[in-house]
């Protein structure tokens, strides 16, 4: 066997290797893109101490009445809504200030909207 049938041979060697490490890596970035993806960022902490603890506050501050329709409603039937809506502004998953509680029809209705003041 020639030196360039060897070379030619190791190089396809060297591709496959090449192809499957990169396969590993698209699959591991697919998994972690899962992970943090908004959505599931936002869901995770509405149930850790610390998203609780803002809803409770939240819930206070707004006297337990919706931001909407300002009728009073129960902390654990409300809804956390984002003021600015989480499909167009990703990064604001849990911030703060680009969330409130109303309630669940309020929620609802207000779909994907982007309405400051119901």
């Amino acid at each position: 066997m020639s030196t360039f049938e060897n070379l030619v041979r190791e190089l396809l060697q060297v591709t496959k290797r090449v192809d499957k490490s990169l396969l590993r890596l698209k699959e591991s970035t697919t998994q972690i893109q899962k992970k943090y993806e908004p959505r599931t960022e936002f869901d995770r902490w509405k149930q850790t101490l610390g998203g609780r603890k803002w809803k409770r506050q939240q819930y206070q501050v707004q006297e337990g009445r919706c931001v909407g329709c300002q009728r009073s409603i129960s902390l654990k039937g409300s809804h956390i809504d984002h003021i600015k809506p989480l499909s167009r502004y990703p990064e604001l998953a849990i911030a703060p200030h680009n969330l409130r509680i109303l309630c669940a029809d309020c929620n609802l209705s207000k779909g994907t909207e982007e309405i400051l003041n119901l």
